[in-house]
């Protein structure tokens, strides 16, 4: 059987006066299965899925500004299994500050100065691992391997009739009932340039997960 990965680049660069880069590296990829390519059903696209799932919800402290970009990496937290979950902080030196997690792909922060110099946090989240886990409506989340919704839970492709799980009325939403959002995805820092820090996020998605094919 097949299956897709999924790999996205979180960037926080100086392309942008007003602070980070923020691009989906490659999409996901087609490998083949049983003798032909399976379809990769939908691309990552980092600033749609970080950005359109955020809500404003500002909260003031105070700017700095850094002479030099940085990444930092902690633990995050551990779920009901022991697995252990990281969360990194991407600094550039326009004060702009993001916390990308592996779980889900999570952006829980995004601090960016506003025209005074005061910096906010622009996106809802929150600040330990427990709560994402018990639920949440999607913040700041990556979803797959469809975002939005699946009429009736159902698809045709090449013939074929797949059935999803029904998890938003009569629909299926955002992945199904254990979407890329509830994944803990693997993480690795990226080497830092001159202008760019970035952590790169991988999951691989098997053949049938969530009854998706490939």
């Amino acid at each position: 059987s097949g299956q897709s990965e999924s790999k996205f680049a979180f960037r926080a660069g100086l392309s942008l006066l007003s602070g980070p880069t923020i691009q989906c590296s490659k999409p996901m990829k087609t490998l083949p299965s049983s003798g032909r390519l399976t379809l990769a059903t939908s691309v990552l696209t980092l600033a749609a899925a970080l950005f359109l799932n955020g809500c404003a919800c500002p909260f003031s402290k105070s700017s700095a500004s850094s002479n030099t970009m940085k990444i930092e990496q902690k633990v995050f937290g551990k779920l009901a299994d022991g697995t252990e979950v990281k969360i990194y902080t991407l600094t550039n030196t326009k004060g702009v500050t993001a916390k990308v997690t592996e779980y889900g792909g999570i952006l829980t922060e995004l601090w960016v100065p506003d025209r005074n110099g005061k910096s906010g946090n622009v996106v809802c989240g929150f600040d330990n691992l427990d709560q994402y886990v018990k639920g949440h409506p999607f913040f700041g989340a990556t979803t797959g391997r469809v975002a939005n919704r699946i009429a009736k839970g159902k698809f045709t492709l090449d013939g074929k009739e797949y059935t999803l799980a029904v998890n938003n009325g009569p629909n299926h939403l955002h992945g199904g009932l254990k979407g890329f959002d509830k994944r803990v995805w693997k993480s690795r820092a990226l080497p830092a340039t001159g202008n760019e820090v970035a952590v790169e996020f991988t999951y691989v998605s098997a053949d049938g997960e969530e009854g998706y094919p490939g």
